[in-house]
């Protein structure tokens, strides 16, 4: 069963994202920070990561920097789920290491099959370096 780390401050979403993905055969675990999402990863490394933005603490951007610097963190697919929509924030979001940026409002059918395709490209790169 995949792993996926969902990090927003938002709970009304966070449990709603983890009840849709569950629902799905996914083992979701979450956090409302960047920080709370980095003891998370480093506790118990997810096979994914889908992020907000603009959070407490540690916002998306930081929280997706510190976790490329790490060896475990550089090839965790990892999706930004934001309501920052702008072109610089979408081009700010992959620069700094984001596989894929998702706007709110967003439709889960559309979140679900970015989540796929990360995994399984993720998939075929570790069996490749294997």
């Amino acid at each position: 069963m995949k792993k996926i780390l969902v990090v927003d401050d938002d709970t009304t979403l966070r449990t709603a994202l983890i009840r849709y993905l569950e629902k799905r055969g996914y083992l979701v675990r979450d956090a409302a920070s960047g920080i709370e999402g980095l003891a998370s990863f480093e506790h118990d490394q997810p096979d994914l990561i889908v992020s907000d933005v603009l959070m407490p603490e540690m916002d998306g951007y930081e929280f997706c920097r510190r976790l490329r610097a790490t060896r475990s963190g550089q090839l965790i697919p990892f999706i930004f789920l934001s309501s920052k929509g702008e072109v610089e924030d979408r081009v700010q979001g992959h620069s700094i290491g984001a596989d894929d940026y998702l706007i709110k409002p967003f439709e889960p059918r559309e979140l679900l099959a970015k989540i796929e395709a990360q995994l399984e490209r993720s998939r075929r790169m570790n069996s490749e370096i294997i």
